[in-house]
């Protein structure tokens, strides 16, 4: 009896084995669960060939089992949990590429030395976050939550009146960041390969009704429509440029120009802080890859328009 209990346990452990490398542990049957897939699709992995890429993500999952990182494909940001930094990926790419054969035969050596490099120092291209970034045992910032507070710097970058085409963000109240992508407006190649997508989905249903609206949003999507609105938006993710703000220096310049703006909205003192932050110079933020003139303005307007 005890004999084939343990062989139950055995048989269950090899199957839960076996579907942890089919399903999530291998890259291509388990894509989904798997952060390290190489699939030559954002703009930041066209920097490297199919056999370069393969041998970053390689290094990057060398890394994550050692210290911890986790990629944001779209955004063109690493995040690293020790030590505790956001690197932008176009950065790490140009410079395994340049690192030629011997990145693709030391991929782990690679990626250390490309992180040792990163904690060198804020340049271009990385900043250090800090998860207590409202300060040791601080709750509040002005009487916000860390979610109120995350609500407010996420409005702060949506400006009033602004032409422009919508480029994503994305914020964390844990780790205490906040993404802004920045375009102007998509090439019309670009809005083209949309516009492909949508007809590939077909004709809209009408929605006459509650039932019809609770149909529309639990409806399968069509496999050809996700595929080819994917082909789309990594297409469109070349012309974009991601602007990354700290929580814990905004905080700081927030503070200081509170007094001054005792009656206005978080959010508005907010706009004033990031703003004077991108257009000073001061630590605190970065971008993905160097911004052109029109990027840095139209973000200086993104931040600093409020209506």
């Amino acid at each position: 009896m005890i004999a084939l209990i343990v062989i139950g346990v055995l048989v269950l452990g090899l199957a839960g084995f076996v579907f942890w490398f089919l399903k999530i542990r291998d890259p291509l049957k388990g894509e989904d669960f798997y952060k390290f897939h190489a699939e030559q699709k954002w703009a930041w992995e066209l920097t490297l060939t199919p056999e370069q890429e393969k041998a970053f993500m390689a290094g990057l999952e060398a890394y994550d089992d050692e210290r911890g990182c986790s990629p944001m494909r779209e955004e063109g940001i690493l995040r690293v949990y020790s030590p505790m930094m956001l690197i932008s990926l176009f950065w790490m790419t140009e410079r395994f590429a340049a690192m030629g054969p011997a990145a693709v035969q030391d991929p782990a050596g690679a990626v250390q030395q490309l992180m040792t490099d990163a904690a060198d120092g804020e340049t271009d291209g990385i900043l250090y976050y800090d998860d207590e970034w409202m300060g040791e045992d601080v709750e509040q910032v002005d009487g916000m939550d860390k979610y109120a507070f995350t609500d407010a710097i996420m409005s702060a970058t949506h400006a009033q009146g602004v032409d422009h085409e919508f480029a994503g963000g994305y914020a964390d109240e844990d780790k205490g960041f906040v993404t802004m992508g920045v375009l102007a407006k998509s090439p019309e190649h670009v809005e083209r390969m949309y516009e492909d997508a949508y007809a590939v989905s077909g004709p809209q249903k009408p929605l006459n009704n509650r039932l019809d609206v609770m149909k529309e949003v639990m409806r399968e999507e069509d496999p050809e429509y996700i595929a080819a609105h994917n082909r789309a938006e990594a297409e469109k993710s070349k012309y974009v440029n991601t602007l990354i703000f700290c929580f814990d220096r905004v905080v700081k310049h927030y503070n200081d120009a509170r007094p001054q703006m005792q009656y206005a909205e978080p959010r508005d003192v907010l706009s004033v802080v990031m703003a004077q932050m991108l257009e000073d110079g001061r630590s605190g933020y970065t971008w993905t890859r160097p911004p052109s003139q029109e990027q840095h303005e139209l973000a200086l307007a993104l931040l600093g328009n409020r209506g």
